[in-house]
């Protein structure tokens, strides 16, 4: 009988093993169930995070080409006036018989509407490009020509203006320069 309650005793302590052990990974399928649900969880937060912050893009991009779109308008708008100037100045040439006054009313004309632009321009930050002395940042020379009455690479002659916007060239000064 002894034999046989040792072997009964024996089997008592496999059994609590087995217990113990299947608890154990009961616990720790449980733990790691938790975990995997709390990772889930971190994803879903992450993933949403993510999408506000690519919704939050798209709308910043929109206000920005926003902006972009009203400072053209504003421009766009600024030459209206201009446009109509020129306009009037065309009609109002026809319609004078005798062309030398229509010439130079027209030439008024231009003057005052070109006082227009560069006024709008000058509100808008374009300003043209100085001429005092060549300099390559904001000059391009475009021939070299020789002349008595100027300096070594002074400017001799101006082809075509440049423009400024805001200190950010927006096209260089075509220029002749001198070359003893």
């Amino acid at each position: 009988m002894a034999k046989h309650h040792k072997k009964k005793h024996e089997n008592e302590r496999k059994e609590e093993k087995n217990l113990k052990n299947e608890n154990a990974s009961s616990n720790e399928n449980e733990e790691l169930l938790k975990e995997n649900e709390e990772l889930k969880q971190k994803l879903d937060e992450a993933l949403r995070a993510y999408a506000r912050c690519e919704n939050d893009k798209k709308i910043l991009k929109k206000e920005a080409d926003a902006l972009v779109d009203y400072a053209y308008e504003k421009f766009a708008k600024d030459l209206l006036p201009v446009v109509d100037s020129l306009e009037l100045a065309i009609i109002h040439a026809k319609e004078i018989d005798n062309k030398e006054e229509a010439f130079d009313k027209l030439v008024e004309g231009v003057e005052l509407t070109l006082k227009k632009m560069l006024d709008t321009f000058k509100n808008h930050g374009i300003e043209p490009v100085e001429h005092e002395e060549f300099n390559p940042e904001y000059h391009q020379a475009i021939q070299h020509v020789q002349s008595e009455e100027h300096d070594e690479g002074e400017i001799v002659d101006i082809y075509q203006k440049g423009y400024k916007l805001k200190n950010k060239l927006l096209r260089p000064s075509m220029v002749t320069i001198n070359k003893k």
